[in-house]
């Protein structure tokens, strides 16, 4: 024992490592003669009791949890070659049947006498100053001190930067620099004011023989990782007071084009009669293998070093691609084969936009439609005098289309709808001779596409159908929903869209003719080829019209919107009704059945 943690543990004094309310650990004895099996340490033995019927504690005793014994302080303290008792052994004592005499010989022995004068001659030397390391030490605790407060200074920095979500480091970290981070600006801003941090920074600049300054990036990281698993450690006591928890995971690729997976818990925490349910954000876990065993694997073995009980989680929610959501070897069919009870929740808004991805793409001339929106916004965003004819036009801004976010589709449609001919007077005027050959040609070319009867077809289907998409996807954003109010918007959707069917083609169509009539647009393709229709009995057509083939084609992604919606919800529809008795309208019904 070095003589720092003698000193350390003396200054302490013998009520740290005493452990008198510990659970005792249990000791079976082998031999068959022996009066009883198991024996455990009392708290009595603690205590010597003198012949005046006074009981004395016996400060020199201590338990070690760690070692389930019985250890002497001062010759543990005082090591003595001499010394053969158990109690300064490295093992202890531990036979609780011999603790009579072992305890009273070992306290009446000399060296034991001995070693204890020392000790408490060392505590009363060390209380009194009168060390002989006295100096020395009154250095050494004022540089632990220094040290310590400068430390608690870069980590309240820290802190703050991380609570406030901003970065600490610039380009460069020199004091030359004008784009030193936020963390050593903060540094050199809070040393005015504060003595501890000036005398830091004055020993550096002063060319003092620091070799840590507890500045470097290297510190900041750690103080980070630091901060990160307290929290952690937190949220994890929470969830386990709460005991049930949710899971949700997500990949995504990061800026250096790795796959990430986020880890979201959801909790309910109970506190002062108020009861919350938590979306706690736990890791990033790099995903190296796509396939729903990997991930499976990956996600038990990330709860597990969490110290979470998979038995406990009863939900789970991911996106709805097959990998994750697959109904016989997806990640939550591989996760409820080993927890029945974590029912998966599938992502409303990601189904939604499914819905209309694979609707959008039924028909060619609905992905044409889309693509010459996409060609239109990237026209007119790829110069700046594009997009200030367009302004001067239309006094709005296109939207881009995006696969993720079909709202955003919807932001564009509608955009396009709203501003169909001012549009149309900033692509003409964008013709002009003065213009660029390329200006001309690919205007040129966008009023070809959006002058013709298809494209006016789709624009008036899709602004109706995403119109009602687009509400029911802002309801299922709403703050405190449940799954019975997503099963019933969802319900009352699809039920708009079949009672609707004949409204919104028949609509479509009319706005299109409409449009066409006002503006002289011809209602005919500039190339017709009739071709034969084969259907499902073998027989055939001589073709549709052009108008009746465009309704035939509407009516086609409009199915497909409902079947998709039917089948992509099924999965919430069972969880509603499954849970359906909680639903306030069951627990006030006094006259139904007892719930059992």
């Amino acid at each position: 024992m070095s003589s720092d943690v003698r000193l350390l543990l003396v200054r302490q004094g013998s009520e740290v490592v005493q452990h008198m309310d510990s659970v005792f650990s249990e000791v079976t004895r082998s031999d068959a003669m022996a009066k009883g099996e198991t024996r455990r340490l009392k708290r009595e033995w603690f205590y010597r009791k003198l012949t005046n019927g006074e009981k004395v504690l016996r400060s020199w005793m201590a338990y070690s949890p760690s070692k389930a014994s019985l250890f002497c302080i001062c010759c543990r303290l005082f090591p003595h070659n001499g010394n053969d008792s158990k109690f300064s052994s490295a093992d202890g004592l531990n036979s609780w049947w011999k603790l009579n005499p072992k305890v009273g010989n070992h306290e009446s022995s000399v060296v034991h006498c001995q070693n204890f004068s020392q000790w408490k001659e060392l505590e009363l030397r060390i209380r009194k100053g009168l060390t002989i390391d006295k100096e020395a030490k009154e250095v050494v605790e004022r540089e632990t001190k220094r040290w310590r407060e400068t430390l608690t200074r870069m980590a309240d920095i820290i802190r703050f930067l991380a609570k406030q979500n901003l970065a600490l480091r610039g380009h460069r970290k020199d004091d030359t620099s004008g784009s030193r981070g936020n963390f050593l600006e903060l540094v050199h801003l809070l040393e005015k004011y504060d003595p501890v941090l000036r005398e830091h920074l004055v020993s550096i600049n002063m060319g003092q023989k620091i070799s840590v300054t507890y500045m470097s990036s290297e510190t900041q990281n750690e103080f980070i990782v630091i901060l990160g698993d307290h929290v952690r450690q937190q949220i994890y006591r929470q969830i386990k007071k709460a005991k049930y928890y949710s899971i949700i995971f997500d990949s995504t690729p990061d800026i250096s084009h790795r796959d990430q997976t986020s880890q979201v818990l959801r909790y309910v925490v109970i506190e002062n009669q108020e009861v919350r349910v938590v979306e706690s954000f736990i890791d990033f876990i790099e995903t190296k293998s796509k396939t729903a065993g990997d991930i499976a694997e990956m996600i038990l073995k990330k709860l597990n070093s969490d110290g979470l009980d998979i038995m406990d989680c009863r939900g789970q929610a991911y996106d709805n691609a097959a990998v994750m959501a697959g109904k016989h070897t997806g990640v939550q069919e591989r996760i409820k084969d080993i927890n029945l009870k974590a029912e998966f929740v599938p992502c409303s808004n990601h189904s939604l936009n499914l819905v209309c991805l694979h609707a959008a793409s039924v028909e060619a001339k609905s992905v044409t439609f889309f693509g010459t929106l996409e060609r239109c916004y990237a026209f007119f965003s790829m110069s700046t005098h594009r997009w200030e004819v367009l302004l001067a036009a239309t006094g709005k801004s296109l939207k881009r289309i995006q696969d993720t976010r079909w709202s955003a589709r919807g932001d564009a449609v509608i955009m396009m709808h709203k501003h169909y001919k001012e549009i149309l007077t900033a692509l003409e005027k964008l013709t002009a001779p003065e213009e660029s050959s390329n200006t001309r040609a690919d205007a040129g070319t966008l009023l070809v596409a959006l002058e013709s009867f298809s494209f006016l077809c789709f624009l008036g289907f899709w602004e109706l159908v995403l119109l009602e998409i687009n509400d029911a996807q802002n309801y299922l954003q709403t703050k405190g929903l449940n799954v019975q109010q997503c099963a019933q918007k969802i319900s009352a959707l699809q039920t708009l869209l079949v009672q609707k069917r004949n409204e919104l083609v028949d609509g479509a169509l009319i706005y299109s003719k409409g449009l066409c009539d006002e503006l002289g647009l011809s209602m005919e393709p500039r190339r017709r080829r009739l071709k034969k229709q084969t259907f499902g009995d073998g027989s055939t057509d001589a073709g549709l019209t052009y108008e009746n083939e465009l309704r035939r084609t509407l009516f086609s992604s409009l199915d497909r919107v409902i079947s998709e919606i039917r089948s992509r919800f099924q999965q919430l529809d069972n969880l509603a009704e499954k849970f359906s008795f909680l639903t306030p309208a069951k627990l006030l019904d006094v006259t139904g059945k007892k719930l059992m």
